[in-house]
């Protein structure tokens, strides 16, 4: 058995590329034993194998180069077990925040695959649901540019891990009086629904109560709202029921996961009651 390897030799014992240890040698991390002046070959001893090795182990724990080398300097049981410790604790963390992104992406897929098989949009439903909370955006939306504006800055405030796009978490509100009034997209709030109120940074939270709802989707853009609300309170009024609150709609299919307008759908909700 050899002691002396050529750089190809000691490459191949762990896999990795023979570029890899020229750059673990210009950076001083891993250094062959002889350097041949005429041909400028490098050679390795088996006995750099072990550093070698974890190195490659440190790498995959996503240890950096300033890292390593803090690793292997006056290397003792008591500093390395330290630094693989602290080293897990990161992981552990990273696992967390993927599981909450395979979390959120599967809450997303199964929303926009129930979502999609909405084809009737002529029907006005009544329907009951449970109590919300939610953030708002303090000032009054007028347009797009209000709405750009406004919204990554409201999802600041969510400590989440996933954007929450693609979701059915965002809406409007629209106030009653201004509806009654027949002005009602020309201001609207912007507001998130919450998931977890520990992942809410400085903003209020407001409640929206659990009751009836007279509800109707429509596709285009979130602006074209006005029909919709003109046969729903034709329809509240019919069916003997009255206004009880503001207005909401929510996204349920928006920009962030299509271009077509023909695609995009809306929902509105009014919250109603018997007469």
């Amino acid at each position: 058995m050899k002691d002396k390897l050529s750089i190809g030799e000691f490459a191949r014992l762990r896999n990795i590329t023979t570029e890899t240890l020229r750059h673990y040698d210009r950076i001083g991390l891993l250094k062959p034993i002889e350097v041949d002046k005429k041909t400028g070959y490098r050679y390795y001893s088996i006995l750099q194998e072990e550093k070698l090795g974890t190195i490659k182990e440190l790498r995959q724990l996503e240890m950096n180069i300033d890292e390593i080398k803090s690793y292997f300097d006056n290397r003792n049981l008591k500093q390395s077990l330290n630094i693989l410790k602290d080293k897990q604790s990161q992981l552990k963390k990273k696992i967390r925040e993927l599981q909450q992104l395979e979390e959120s992406i599967s809450e997303k897929i199964q929303h926009l695959e129930e979502i999609s098989q909405v084809s009737n949009l002529e029907d006005i439903f009544i329907k009951e649901i449970q109590e919300r909370e939610i953030v708002t955006f303090a000032k009054p939306i007028r347009n797009d540019i209000d709405l750009s504006y406004a919204f990554p800055e409201l999802e600041s405030t969510l400590k989440e891990i996933s954007p929450i796009v693609g979701s059915n978490r965002i809406g409007l509100i629209i106030n009653q009086e201004n509806f009654e009034l027949n002005r009602s997209s020309k201001s609207v709030i912007l507001f998130l629904l919450i998931k977890d109120k520990e992942n809410i940074v400085g903003r209020h939270i407001r409640k929206i109560p659990k009751g009836m709802y007279a509800c109707k989707y429509y596709r285009g853009n979130i602006w074209n709202v006005d029909e919709g609300l003109k046969k729903m309170a034709e329809y509240i009024k019919k069916e003997g029921y009255k206004i009880c609150g503001d207005i909401l709609q929510i996204v349920q299919i928006d920009i962030s996961v299509t271009d077509q307008s023909e695609e995009s759908l809306f929902e509105i909700q009014i919250p109603v009651k018997r007469n």
